[in-house]
């Protein structure tokens, strides 16, 4: 019995001191002078539609056969011209000059314009503390103060 004691405290004794000095693990050096070479993929992948007569979740036959061609009886609708938001925010003027430079607000972003200046394509032509004339691709608007 006492030899048996001794072998397990024995054993146990060996491995917590191997424990406290484990032994350096060998390292695998890999070799990486391999070069990286994909593989071009040859095969397109081609899809077609095809029109179905019948609906695939109702099971359904379907009566109307939509034409994939335009009409070409129909006139083509013409698109609105674009015409910028204009306001006018005001006037400033030193007083002791005749220089003024207006406060004009174009698609919410704000100017100080002198007479005859540009901005966003739109000409201040003249203006007085309570209106504006301005000019937009060659149609003039009188603009009040808001």
């Amino acid at each position: 019995m006492l030899g048996a004691v001794l072998a397990i405290w024995g054993t146990i004794g060996y491995k917590f001191v191997n424990g406290l000095r484990p032994s350096p693990s060998e390292t695998i050096q890999q070799d990486f002078t391999m070069s990286f070479n994909p593989k071009t993929n040859t095969k397109i992948d081609t899809f077609s539609i095809q029109n179905l007569e019948r609906d695939p979740f109702l099971g359904t036959l379907s009566s109307k056969k939509i034409s994939t061609f335009p009409n070409r009886n129909k006139p083509t609708p013409k698109v609105k011209e674009y015409s910028p938001i204009i306001t006018y925010g005001g006037m400033v003027k030193k007083q002791s000059s005749s220089y003024r430079v207006f406060v004009i607000n174009i698609n919410d972003n704000q100017y100080l314009l002198k007479q005859g200046q540009t901005a966003d394509s739109v000409k201040l032509i003249r203006g007085s503390d309570k209106e504006v004339i301005v000019r937009y691709k060659n149609t003039s608007q009188t603009i009040k103060r808001q």
